[in-house]
């Protein structure tokens, strides 16, 4: 049995004494022991929105998970492990459950690289929002751009403003906009308060036709879960590579193969759900041969995996 453990800071007491609860029901479960134990012990962070700057910025320059803990009606963190309050279950365990692929393939103690490239100019926007979403938030505005071309994003990524031209613009073309930079301002009243994950999705599905530069050529990647499609109005190409990296994990060459898409689609694809954290990527080998890799790509077996799965997920199976 894997042994892991597991730091929370920033949660009220009652938060706290349900996530404990829960550990203790899901210990054990899928081969996993979890132990809690002090931040500088820990695999992993479980940050609560009452976290202090001394615990989490530290643990940001790390390559350790950091799982966010947010309240009620509040925006989904636009980071990697999320965990809502009031806790559920399943949902501790399908979080842990991912974090414990994160660790198998990562070095928990090794500092984190920087990813930026410089003098690359296409990329600056976009790592600064993935930067960002690695910081601890104080309530500030950073800014891109300038006058009615710019827009803000809070850094605790609970919402972004624009213009209204602006925010159209973007869910259709890519942008030119320089790098996030710490602002004084507040958004003007005229702009439109929208959520992060939209600006991040587009960031990546606008940018370059390659892979970013954080994304691993070789790595294997999933889906953590489905892009909001309602929203951002998903292609049929779109939903087509989601319905793969649903199904199982793939290699950027194996996806651009069995999805029969042009590599520039599939990278847009990866960037965007990567931006946005709902890709998974693990460096470890995919086997060939592996049953949960192999898809048939028509419309018609797509469609009856698709109805199986959920089917599943409902527990209607027979």
């Amino acid at each position: 049995m894997r042994k892991r453990k597991i730091a929370v800071v920033g949660l009220a007491d009652d938060a706290s004494h349900a996530f404990r609860s829960m550990l203790r029901i899901v210990d054990g479960r899928g081969g996993i022991s979890w132990t809690l134990a002090a931040p500088d012990e820990a695999d992993v962070l479980l940050a609560g929105v009452h976290s202090g700057e001394e615990v989490v910025k530290p643990w940001a320059r790390t390559n350790k998970p950091l799982i966010a803990v947010y309240e009620g009606a509040a925006t989904r963190p636009l980071t990697p492990y999320t965990l809502h309050h009031p806790f559920r279950v399943m949902q501790l365990l399908g979080v842990l459950d991912d974090v414990d692929l994160a660790l198998a393939g990562a070095a928990p103690n090794e500092p984190a690289r920087p990813t930026h490239r410089i003098g690359d100019a296409s990329w600056g926007f976009a790592e600064s929002l993935r930067l960002l979403a690695r910081s601890s938030s104080s309530g500030q505005f950073y800014v891109a751009g300038h006058g009615h071309e710019r827009l803000f994003v809070r850094d605790d990524l609970s919402a972004y403003y624009a213009s209204t031209d602006m925010a159209q613009r973007l869910a259709h073309t890519a942008l030119d906009l320089p790098a996030l930079v710490l602002s004084s301002q507040t958004p003007p009243a005229q702009f439109e308060c929208r959520p992060v994950f939209e600006l991040a999705w587009f960031t990546g599905l606008h940018g370059p036709e390659t892979p970013a530069p954080w994304l691993d050529r070789q790595a294997a990647h999933r889906l953590r879960r489905w892009p909001d499609f309602g929203r951002l109005r998903g292609t049929r190409d779109q939903l087509a590579l989601a319905a793969l990296l649903t199904h199982g994990s793939y290699s950027r060459t194996r996806l651009i193969e069995t999805s029969r898409q042009s590599a520039g689609r599939v990278d847009r694809f990866l960037n965007a759900c990567a931006l946005s954290g709902v890709l998974h990527s693990s460096n470890e080998a995919i086997a060939a041969n592996d049953a949960t890799n192999t898809f048939v790509a028509n419309s018609a077996a797509r469609l009856g995996g698709l109805i199986r799965g959920l089917r599943s997920r409902l527990g209607l199976t027979g």
